[in-house]
């Protein structure tokens, strides 16, 4: 019966004894190793967003350049956009319609038309100095132009078109 207690005591022994050496080995706990490899994938996954982000603005940014030249009998309107709003015709006349937009602003901005039945942005903002091409087909009726990326903040373009 000693024998068997004595067992015991040397197996309980052991284990109060080996955490305390595997600790004393590498200094941390598995709460601690878990809570390491925890943050370490957050950051992992973090660095993995932005990289996807960036490569999907890229990839973006290179169809909006390549389908950015108008066709040769669209109409060309010039539209300047501003920290304060938009500067463009007021009046077109219906077809084919490619409106060259120029940031000229200090902030990003985004070019939108919307109306008789048509709704069409830039799919990424327009960066101050740049300047970018929307080609649409117009029909008879009235629309509205402005920048929705800062919301009422700026004035928006009535736009008849005849």
């Amino acid at each position: 019966m000693k024998m068997k207690t004595l067992s015991m005591m040397a197996l309980a022994t052991a284990f109060l004894v080996i955490p305390t050496q595997l600790r004393a080995e590498d200094d941390k706990t598995v709460t601690e190793k878990t809570a390491e490899a925890w943050d370490k994938t957050k950051e992992v996954a973090k660095e993995t967003g932005e990289v996807i982000a960036d490569k999907t603005k890229a990839a973006v940014a290179a169809v909006e350049d390549a389908i950015d030249k108008p066709d040769a009998d669209a109409k060309k309107v010039l539209v300047t956009i501003t920290d304060s709003g938009i500067q463009m015709e007021k009046s077109l006349a219906a077809g084919k319609t490619a409106f060259v937009v120029k940031n000229t602003g200090k902030e990003k901005h985004n070019f939108e038309i919307e109306g008789t039945g048509m709704e069409k942005s830039f799919w990424l903002a327009i960066a101050p100095g740049d300047t970018k091409t929307m080609q649409v087909d117009l029909k008879a009726g009235s629309y509205e132009a402005d920048c929705k990326l800062h919301g009422t903040k700026e004035p928006h373009v009535k736009l008849m078109v005849k």
